[in-house]
């Protein structure tokens, strides 16, 4: 069974619901465009799970019922605010979740497998209510209607939705077309420069979704490390791996949504100022892999953020020959280094998902090989072999 999201949303509207926040997800992914353009809801596209939660907290605060929308990879980052903001002042909110990895499901991501197993139990933990949705008009009622109870106890509760319970309404997004910017490069057209910019030692870390998969396309090799989830944290990892081999030069490949989650990890990199570091954002607007929801970085200038927050230097290109010309600037000199380009929203009709090859283990493993032995040794010591 499954409820058009216009339904879904006549019926939170019915049940007074009038704030909603949240980070996309691909189940959701007609659900956002739909509350973004209705005028009787207040929506703010949160960078992150817990800013949602405090933005709908605020709302509820101020006399307005709310909604937090959410994948279930992210509960781990509304633990917190969840029990010390919400639940230590009763504030009650409602919790739609997408889950991934459901056990009853075909097995998912490796990424989604762990939440997956652990959702139901971590609400429980928490003492949050719950119910699975059933894919009906009549069972989202009756789940906003269990809502209810627990709001009159100052309490939460969340709405588990699976994968297909949810279709799109008139004019939806759901398995539509994604919407592409103007902007003249696409992601696997920046990362084709990039990749004629690196030396085979260079270490590249690429963020999970879209941008790892197109690397995975163009450039697989065991230098680069595919973040597998973990939206936000491309930054910090591939920093921490300059800070402990300053010998090598470090290439984070990152996006706008995933800077904008953990924007304050600019502020440890410029702190830290790992020389050998350098951070390239391909910036498309939007969250792609999900649906093509907007992220706001069409009001913000990273690079402006960036170089506030002491990175060495920061730039911003549209051209291909402007991002060419920073990256080959920025891999011969001392960083930190902040390259943000402008991206479209297209990619390649056949994008193959890293895992088709690698497990993340594999794909871990064979990244700690390259930083233990140099691919550029193994030519010298061939060389040298062959001489003897």
């Amino acid at each position: 069974m499954t409820l058009s999201t216009t339904i879904l949303l006549g019926l939170l509207k019915q049940q007074k619901y009038e704030f909603f926040s949240g980070v996309p997800c691909s189940n959701f992914a007609d659900l956002f465009q739909q509350v973004s353009v209705d005028d009787d809801i207040v929506s703010v596209p949160a960078a992150s799970e817990g800013s949602a939660l405090s933005f709908a907290v605020g709302a509820t605060l101020a006399g307005r019922r709310s909604v937090v929308a959410l994948q279930n990879s992210g509960l781990g980052n509304i633990i917190n605010p969840l029990a010390s903001l919400v639940q230590v002042n009763c504030i009650p909110t409602l919790l739609l979740i997408s889950v991934r990895g459901h056990a009853d499901e075909p097995e998912d991501e490796p990424q989604h497998r762990i939440m997956g197993a652990n959702t139901h139990a971590l609400l429980d933990q928490l003492a949050i209510p719950w119910s699975e949705f059933d894919g009906t008009p009549q069972g989202f009622m009756a789940v906003l209607l269990k809502a209810e109870e627990a709001f009159e106890r100052s309490v939460s509760f969340a709405i588990l939705v699976r994968k297909g319970q949810l279709s799109a309404g008139p004019g939806g997004v759901v398995n539509g077309k994604q919407p592409v910017s103007d902007y003249p490069l696409s992601v696997g057209c920046a990362l084709e420069i990039v990749g004629e910019a690196l030396q085979p030692t260079d270490l590249v870390v690429s963020t999970t979704g879209f941008i790892s998969r197109e690397l995975f396309r163009l450039s697989d090799r065991r230098e680069n490390f595919y973040m597998q989830g973990s939206l936000g944290h491309c930054s910090a990892v591939a920093a921490g791996v300059a800070l402990a081999h300053p010998s090598r030069r470090v290439v984070a490949l990152d996006g706008d949504g995933a800077v904008l989650m953990h924007m304050g990890v600019l502020s440890t990199i410029g702190y830290a100022s790992p020389r050998n570091f350098v951070h390239i954002v391909l910036d498309n607007e939007g969250y792609v892999s999900t649906g093509g929801q907007e992220s706001t970085s069409v009001t913000s200038s990273l690079e402006a953020v960036a170089l506030a927050c002491g990175y060495s230097a920061a730039t911003r290109c549209l051209t291909g020959a402007e991002l060419g010309e920073a990256v080959a600037r920025s891999l011969s000199t001392e960083g930190p280094h902040f390259v943000l380009c402008k991206v479209n929203r297209s990619h390649s009709r056949s994008l193959p998902r890293v895992t088709s090859l690698h497990s993340p283990e594999e794909n871990k493993q064979a990244f700690q090989i390259a930083l233990s032995q140099p691919r550029a040794l193994h030519v010298q010591a061939s060389s040298a072999g062959a001489a003897r």
